[in-house]
């Protein structure tokens, strides 16, 4: 990093913890006077929030129980039964009455027995444990909590298991008594524990409190979705004296407190129940040391506010800094593109847009080299292909010459018209590339001509097409097979002084799906260095005769400009045995070919 860089950023530092500095000491006195305050008067509000939401979900449920155990005292369906007015075969009629009562009500589910009776020879009842228990007859009556001399005063005091049931669930037992002249009966509830449970199981309670519920002076704590009873000696409440600090929302909430605990109670509503919880230890401590949170809440609020006039400074000046570097290092790696993002409206902007021109510029010079190139190797291209022309039909020329000379008459006039057509191809356009097929049609007339000449040693025989769809649909450079049968004849066939055979063979590589046209003749063969030679520029002692001998380096060349490195010549050749040159063509000319 330069000097003017680490000069940069100390500012943005310096700035920062001079920004900070200022506003440190005036947060910290606020936060320090009021966080304590603040944070005792909201999470004792919110528990009490929480806590009344609660009870009046409990209180509708005691109440439509406590409104079941009254009816049942004063209908008069059920009054007739306990008390004998009636015959027993009224006693569907009674069954049905309190069914279709008990069935109606919400907290039918929290029911696990409704017991009418006189205790003496009248019994009825319904509920959800009559099924899954003991059952329950005149004699076992007493068994149940709190029915042997119970009243309505005992109603909501206890939690207590019914003993005939086999899950020993807690349950509420709720009594009531009617009466008629000289005879009494009971009607006697009991309340699931669940009703409890399940209306705390969504309250929100913070992490490492606990909540109550008080019935008669009795506490029950929640623990793992249960009621656990608390010891009597671990039980031992106060009610708080300064209650201003806490600014409580209702009047019937109480504040007490429990060892070193706070605790909230809101009142059900009816019975002397209630529903409670726990302060957090951290909002009702009052000692100075436990008022570090709040410190460490005003520290970070200054620590942040001197990150973000840190990040603004480096905004303003660093980040500007940064991208022009950027920018200077793609250059420096061969990316010109312009970037207008660095052109910014201040003096940063200036240097960005300076940058920019450069890197325009040389982005211009670069594409006129390239074009350069572009038409220099067309032009390169343009030549490679004009030297086979005038080489073709001076050759050409001459086999006319010697059939005229030896037969004054036959041949002649095929030869001439194999000529025209060859002409007439040379001169008919300026395509580049040709399909299979047409290339072929070259071929054969040119060999014509040779047959003739030759007086028919040679041949020329195409062994193998793996797909004739191939002849339309590959494509080919102009007399590209011409100058490599030319070269079998000349080089090969000839120099071995008797008949000779050419083979043409067309297929795909089944590596890549590349089209493999192998031309093989039975000539004098090559040494590896010659054939090596062959596909090679010519020296500078082959320069004059660079034009007359236009050979196979000529095709490679042209089929490399025309499709790629990977594309063109390769010989396989044995001395005294013969040579096959192999001719790679792309597979998808449209897609990987140099089209016209």
């Amino acid at each position: 990093m330069s000097r003017s860089h680490r000069s940069i950023q100390a500012q943005v530092i310096i700035l920062s913890l001079a920004f900070t500095a200022l506003i440190a000491l005036s947060v910290f006195l606020a936060s320090i006077v009021s966080l304590y305050h603040s944070t005792l008067r909201a999470t004792t509000q919110s528990a009490e929030y929480n806590l009344q939401t609660l009870a009046n979900t409990l209180r509708q449920n005691v109440q439509e129980i406590d409104s079941l155990a009254n009816w049942c005292t004063v209908d008069s369906t059920l009054r007739n039964f306990v008390f004998g007015i009636r015959s027993d075969q009224q006693l569907l009629d009674v069954y049905n009455t309190l069914l279709n009562k008990y069935s109606s009500q919400y907290t039918a589910r929290y029911l696990c027995r409704l017991v009418v009776t006189d205790g003496d020879r009248q019994l009825i009842q319904q509920g959800t444990m009559v099924s899954q228990s003991q059952p329950l007859t005149l004699d076992s009556l007493d068994q149940l909590p709190g029915f042997a001399g119970g009243s309505s005063e005992d109603s909501w005091t206890m939690l207590a298991e019914d003993p005939l049931t086999y899950n020993h669930k807690l349950m509420i037992p709720v009594i009531r008594t009617m009466t008629r002249m000289q005879s009494s009966a009971k009607v006697y509830l009991m309340v699931s524990s669940d009703m409890i449970t399940d209306a705390m199981r969504d309250y929100a309670l913070n992490e490492g409190c606990d909540l109550f519920w008080l019935m008669n002076g009795s506490a029950w704590r929640l623990e793992n979705g249960a009621l656990q009873p608390v010891a009597p000696e671990d039980w031992q409440p106060e009610e708080a004296q300064d209650l201003r600090r806490y600014e409580l929302l209702d009047s019937q909430t109480r504040l007490y407190a429990c060892g070193d605990r706070t605790l909230v109670a809101y009142p059900v509503g009816y019975h002397d129940l209630y529903v409670a919880q726990t302060l957090p230890d951290a909002v009702i401590a009052e000692q100075f040391p436990d008022m570090l949170m709040p410190l460490l809440w005003a520290l970070a609020a200054i620590l942040l506010l001197g990150v973000v006039l840190a990040m603004l400074l480096r905004h303003v000046i660093a980040v500007p800094v940064q991208a022009l570097q950027e920018q200077l290092h793609r250059i420096s790696s061969g990316d010109f593109t312009a970037n207008p993002a660095i052109e910014w409206h201040n003096e940063m902007g200036d240097i960005g847009r300076g940058i920019n021109g450069l890197s325009r510029s040389v982005s211009t010079l670069m594409q006129k080299r390239l074009d350069d190139e572009l038409q220099k190797k067309d032009l390169e291209y343009r030549m490679l292909q004009n030297q086979i022309n005038p080489h073709f039909i001076y050759n050409t020329l001459n086999s006319i010459k010697w059939m005229a000379t030896i037969q004054h008459a036959p041949g002649i006039a095929e030869m001439t018209m194999a000529l025209s057509r060859l002409l007439k191809s040379v001169s008919k356009g300026s395509e580049r590339l040709v399909p299979l097929q047409e290339e072929f049609a070259l071929l054969n007339d040119y060999f014509t001509i040779q047959q003739y000449r030759y007086g028919g040693t040679i041949t020329l025989d195409v062994t193998y097409i793996e797909d004739e769809r191939l002849t339309q649909s590959c494509l080919i450079p102009r007399f590209t097979l011409q100058p490599i049968v030319e070269n079998a004849i000349f080089h090969g066939i000839e120099p071995k002084g008797c008949a000779g055979s050419i083979t043409l063979t067309v297929a795909h590589d089944p590596a890549n799906g590349d089209v493999l046209i192998d031309l093989n003749d039975d000539g004098v063969g090559m040494t590896p260095e010659q054939a090596a030679r062959a596909l090679a520029d010519p020296g500078p002692e082959d320069a004059k005769a660079k034009f007359r001998h236009v050979g196979l380096c000529n095709v490679h060349k042209r089929l490399q400009y025309s499709f790629g490195e990977s594309y063109g010549l390769s010989i396989r050749s044995t001395p005294g045995q013969g040579t096959t040159v192999e001719v790679r063509l792309p597979g998808e000319p449209e897609q990987k070919g140099e089209l016209t």
